[in-house]
């Protein structure tokens, strides 16, 4: 009889960590096994575009920005002084 979600979880967490994360990292490749990897140059490709995009927004003055005391303000807020 096949175990249960609930069954494979609870066992899951009774594992060592450093064998939850090969179980975790081995879930992961086989529920997007059947999906292509994007090469290097594709991946530089496509952060060229973002960046590019961003930078035209900039200029545009389209972007909506922070300065640095807003962001760390929000950080002590988050995590505390």
């Amino acid at each position: 009889m096949p175990h249960t979600y609930e069954e494979v979880r609870q066992f899951a967490h009774e594992l060592p960590e450093e064998q939850q994360i090969l179980l975790a990292n081995s879930l992961w490749e086989s529920a997007f096994a059947g999906e292509a990897e994007a090469s290097d140059a594709e991946i530089a490709e496509a952060w060229d575009a973002e960046i590019a995009q961003r930078v035209g927004e900039i200029k545009a003055g389209t972007a909506v920005t922070y300065s640095l005391q807003e962001v760390e303000a929000d950080l002590r807020a988050i995590v505390g002084p």
